[in-house]
């Protein structure tokens, strides 16, 4: 049985359901916006542990599980009756709940909910990427104001500005996703710099953007290409086109070095393709989307995904 850890509002999941429902395969998907309404069981005694998880009519009896699909972290979504401090209070209790009931080292993640949280963060996989030989732009992050205008300067043909984790803006009543942009000297005068750190890497002349998707065994390779204005191809408001592509052999090797240092099973890495060719490591995703991979350019990532997930089963 596959446990999916979601949210309502994933499309990849959605997709990934329509074909486990063709094959007849076994999952349950858990949304952390229905665990304020789902049902727990944990009883524990001398001679026996009991683990079960209710939502709606089905109940799974989480030592069935075999493999989970941790898409989404859990955050429940709660009555607004109660007060900011019992909603702080009951949101951790359920989270922590939900986790100690599906955790088990003993059956397949992709990704283990540990590894996820120490490979989600940028500075690190950059260390990493240097490390095995990747070449990596150069990259401040400071909230310095002169180190960051003498950063800017020396920057030939720009400088990028990024969020350093989750790229999403929520002002009380929306949520807004930050995306990577231009930036000069003249731009960080309208910064609150000083209050937050300003994380910036020199811009890299490209002939396209690269996401090398791996999915256990699998790697999946899209050129991205947009014109010259392109900075972050995931805006909406940009046109761009995909073609398949691949890695060259040592880049495919680095990979996969990096996705075992962090002990992933799947991973999304994004690269710029510069003009002679060569590959720049920009950073790796542990739960990026794919779907619109398969949509565009055919590639069997559902078929990966289940061969990863089910081992064997089907």
């Amino acid at each position: 049985m596959l446990l999916i850890l979601t949210s309502d509002q994933d499309f990849a999941a959605d997709y990934l359901i329509v074909r486990l429902i063709e094959r007849r395969l076994p999952y349950f998907r858990l949304n952390s916006e229905g665990l304020s309404q789902a049902k727990y069981t944990f009883a524990l005694d001398d001679t026996s542990a009991t683990r079960k998880i209710g939502v709606g009519p089905r109940t799974l009896d989480l030592s069935a599980v075999t493999a989970v699909w941790y898409r989404r972290s859990i955050h429940p979504i709660l009555d607004t009756s109660l007060t900011p401090a019992e909603r702080h209070f009951v949101t951790g209790e359920l989270r922590h709940l939900a986790m100690g009931l599906v955790l088990n080292p003993e059956v397949v993640w992709v990704n283990p909910i540990d590894r996820v949280s120490v490979a989600e963060h940028k500075l690190y996989q950059l260390q990493i990427a240097a490390r095995l030989g990747f070449h990596v732009p150069r990259t401040l992050v400071s909230a310095d104001i002169d180190a960051l205008r003498y950063f800017v300067s020396r920057n030939r043909l720009g400088t990028i500005c990024k969020p350093i984790f989750h790229g999403m803006f929520f002002d009380g009543s929306s949520h807004n996703a930050v995306y990577t942009r231009r930036i000069d000297a003249g731009s960080l005068n309208g910064l609150n710099v000083g209050s937050y750190p300003i994380f910036l890497q020199e811009e890299i002349a490209r002939i396209a953007d690269v996401r090398a998707t791996f999915v256990g065994n699998y790697c999946f390779v899209a050129d991205i290409v947009g014109d010259k204005s392109l900075v972050d191809w995931r805006d909406p408001n940009i046109a761009v086109n995909y073609a398949i592509s691949s890695l060259d052999d040592i880049t495919l090797y680095r990979c996969r070095r990096m996705l075992t240092e962090l002990g992933l099973a799947y991973g999304a890495f994004d690269f710029i393709r510069a003009p002679s060719g060569d590959l720049v490591f920009l950073e790796l995703n542990p739960t990026g989307e794919w779907a619109w991979l398969e949509e565009s350019l055919g590639f069997a990532l559902r078929d990966a995904f289940i061969e990863l997930l089910y081992k064997g089963e089907n």
